[in-house]
């Protein structure tokens, strides 16, 4: 038997992380001496070492690294290596996003455009017949999702919606910002009401009186300075107050833009004036 240090010494491990190990299950000694405490390890406990190093670089989690010790096969290796891959690609993905949002507020920040003030129009917005679809779902960056499904069933039973680039509504009905189950409906705007069946309906979205209205000209990411920037409106007109559900309208998108810097969407937000 080998005492911990020259265990250490011939695996090139610290005697740290050989206790580490000990402690959390995942290679324990052979034997504690009774008389003075010391950890005895076995030569024969090498390949299990090497085995938990390997898993270690490639990233492994711990009750990961326990699994695969209990069952070290070929098949089962490669099955846990290639949903390694998976989930390392879609971590990559997300890494990619982020670096692409902070490239776009460098690009904010060169611009001068992080304290742009948008500007808000008070317009009256009229009754519209609409086909939509209504769920909660995951996070606001998932609604692609339920336009995706709402276009196909459009398509599928041969609706008619308007040829017009202002021809989607999508309406928010959370009374706060939500991190999951996001509930959100989406709609395209017809010239006339039609069977649906569920979850898709037809209806008629009633037309606001008084609708405060931003357009937001390039990335998605825009949105957020659009509504900080009606927040600032807000202040400045007390006498206006939020009265009902907002909504997105996308005017022009990646279906008709390559160029996010080029995208148009508006935001409305129904208000009303305060009595007093």
């Amino acid at each position: 038997m080998l005492k911990i240090g020259e265990f250490s010494k011939l695996t090139n491990i610290s005697v740290r992380m050989l206790h580490h190990y000990d402690e959390i299950g995942l290679l324990k000694p052979i034997k504690i001496d009774a008389q003075n405490g010391y950890r005895l390890y076995s030569v024969s406990q090498v390949p299990d070492l090497q085995k938990i190093v390997m898993l270690r670089d490639l990233h492994f989690q711990i009750p990961e690294i326990q699994s695969a010790l209990h069952d070290w096969s070929k098949e089962t290796l490669i099955k846990k290596m290639k949903c390694k891959i998976l989930e390392k690609e879609t971590l990559i993905e997300k890494e990619k996003k982020l670096i692409k949002q902070i490239e776009q507020t460098i690009h904010s920040i060169e611009t001068e455009q992080l304290d742009l003030h948008y500007n808000v129009i008070l317009r009256e917005v009229f009754d519209q017949y609409v086909i939509s679809l209504r769920k909660k779902i995951p996070h606001y960056h998932n609604e692609g999702i339920l336009w995706k499904e709402l276009y196909q069933y459009v398509r599928k039973n041969h609706i008619e919606i308007l040829k017009q680039n202002n021809n989607n509504i999508a309406i928010y009905y959370d009374e706060e910002h939500k991190e999951g189950q996001v509930d959100i409906e989406v709609c395209f705007l017809v010239k006339h009401f039609v069977e649906c069946s569920t979850p898709y309906q037809c209806k008629v979205i009633k037309g606001v009186q008084t609708m405060a209205c931003m357009m937001v000209r390039g990335s998605y990411q825009n949105l957020n300075l659009a509504y900080q920037s009606f927040a600032k409106w807000l202040e400045d007109n007390p006498q206006y107050q939020m009265n009902g559900l907002s909504r997105q309208i996308c005017h022009r998108d990646y279906t008709n833009e390559n160029n996010e810097n080029d995208y148009l969407t508006e935001i409305q937000i129904p208000v009303h004036i305060m009595n007093g």
